[in-house]
């Protein structure tokens, strides 16, 4: 764990705790949609907040070590001293677009903020995904876009009522995904996040403790081979002995789906059943 992913895990605390206590100002934003990335009133709100008020380590400058999955890291004077001199909204200056899509693995697409930080005596770039809801879930990023780390601020709003949690993008998830007409989108769920937060980041003062007390292996799978998921899925569902009433279209589809291939398929050979299966194999990726 670097200096600045300590740095991130502090600063993203702090700023969730000034955005809370600011509510009537976040109530005053225009949120035309259920998805921030949009909202163009926000992230003005966030780089004025960011660079006038939330500029440092403030409220938890004198934290004395994070404990993150039971290894003890501490904060050292460079972590505490980290300086975000500006906030950068889309459209990203090109030298900024670049550093960002080289250290990126999935499909670059332009952050809805990003901070410049500096740390070390050296300038680092940080971006941060903006969700808000009226409800609770949403349909999430594009499944090639999902950085899995990036820091996320979501937001749930009525019209008399706002509250601001923050984390990792793969502790929104709640594992929940349409099926795809496009690329998937897996739900984000500003109370699936909320909950990780509240059972798994515990401030004791001059300790703070990330510990998730959860098998985060479905969310990570979800991420990492969403095909797999996917087909796990519809073969519980064809082998489902008690099928639900008004189940989605889609299930009585893939029935039907399914017998006509295992007719067309008993119809085979031997010798055909074993070549068109290792055709598959050799296809499919």
């Amino acid at each position: 764990m670097n200096d600045i992913q300590l740095f991130m895990r502090l600063y993203m605390y702090e700023l969730e705790i000034w955005l809370n206590e600011h509510k009537q100002e976040l109530l005053s934003i225009s949120f035309q949609s259920d998805e921030a990335n949009t909202d163009r009133p926000l992230k003005e709100f966030l780089k004025s907040a960011i660079e006038n008020h939330c500029y440092q380590l403030q409220e938890l400058e004198n934290i004395e070590s994070l404990i993150i999955n039971g290894i003890q890291y501490d904060i050292t004077p460079n972590i505490r001293n980290a300086v975000i001199n500006k906030v950068i909204l889309p459209p990203m200056p090109y030298h900024i677009k670049s550093i960002l899509s080289e250290r990126k693995n999935t499909v670059f697409t332009e952050p809805d903020i990003c901070l410049e930080i500096k740390i070390n005596n050296c300038i680092k770039y940080e971006t941060i995904e903006l969700k808000s809801t009226k409800t609770d879930s949403i349909p999430g990023s594009s499944i090639q876009q999902i950085k899995p780390e990036e820091w996320v601020i979501f937001i749930k709003h009525t019209s008399n009522d706002i509250k601001v949690t923050s984390g990792q993008y793969y502790c929104a998830i709640n594992t929940k995904m349409q099926f795809p007409d496009r690329s998937p989108r897996p739900q984000v769920s500003f109370n699936e996040l909320d909950n990780w937060n509240h059972n798994c980041r515990k401030d004791h003062g001059k300790v703070i403790d990330y510990s998730s007390l959860v098998n985060e292996s479905d969310k990570y799978e979800l991420l990492t081979d969403w095909q797999g998921v996917l087909a796990k899925r519809w073969t519980k569902i064809v082998f489902d002995n008690h099928p639900l009433k008004n189940e989605p279209w889609f299930n009585n589809n893939l029935r039907k789906f399914i017998l006509q291939f295992l007719e067309k398929y008993d119809n085979m050979s031997d010798k055909e059943k074993t070549e068109y299966k290792n055709f598959l194999e050799n296809i499919t990726e």
